[in-house]
């Protein structure tokens, strides 16, 4: 019973045909711990709706580290492990990087809306140079209102589309996490204001809450 896995492909020749069968290997409903990094590689699509289909088999699973970057997946990726995310009720961490793909605001909603996860504790989310924007913004503002015992949220969306109404969404329901201790949001040529990111700021000062902008 496979409950542990560690696995890290950087920069190889590792295309589709590798990489689906690397990701339908996963299917091991046991898998409570998943530490999977692929950068930097020439997998795509298939490869992401494989590993969509062998996590959302997964239920166990509560530490998730899931890192596609600099790959060829896109929207596809991005829905079918949104719907992965949403077998695992008893995440309790979680960091998922799909930065520099081609994702837009089809697939990063699917894949923020994936995170209703209610045990959640800690979420590191790097989405930056992609297409996504407000749409997905949204979605993840409505999943993390779900997630009651958030204590982190790390959120990169640095070249992205994101503005105003898809941070504010956050922000609203940020401002009502009574657990919630560290939020670092990284937003740097993106389409959110100065003036949102100063009432960001005010609306989430607190004691005991530490922010990084």
């Amino acid at each position: 019973k496979l409950e542990k896995a560690q696995l890290g492909l950087y920069n190889t020749k590792l295309a589709d045909d590798g990489g689906q069968a690397l990701a339908s290997g996963l299917d091991r409903p046991e898998l409570q711990d998943l530490d999977l990094r692929i950068r930097d590689t020439g997998v795509g699509d298939k490869t992401g709706v494989a590993l969509g289909q062998s996590l959302g088999k997964c239920s166990k699973m509560s530490k998730l580290h899931l890192e596609m970057t600099d790959t060829k997946m896109s929207d596809a990726s991005g829905i079918a492990l949104g719907e992965a995310l949403r077998a695992h009720h008893k995440l309790t961490k979680a960091t998922i990087m799909f930065y520099s793909t081609k994702l837009t605001d089809q697939g990063g909603h699917a894949l923020a809306a994936g995170l209703n996860c209610p045990e959640l504790q800690d979420l590191d989310l790097r989405l930056f140079e992609t297409e996504v924007a407000d749409e997905t913004a949204i979605a993840l503002g409505e999943s993390l209102s779900s997630c009651r015992k958030l204590e982190k949220l790390v959120l990169i969306a640095d070249d992205t589309k994101l503005g105003d109404p898809g941070m504010n969404c956050i922000v609203n329901v940020l401002a009502t996490l009574p657990k919630l201790a560290t939020i670092r949001l990284d937003l740097l040529r993106t389409n959110v204001s100065r003036q949102c990111i100063d009432a960001v700021k005010l609306k989430l000062q607190r004691p005991g809450l530490s922010i990084d902008f």
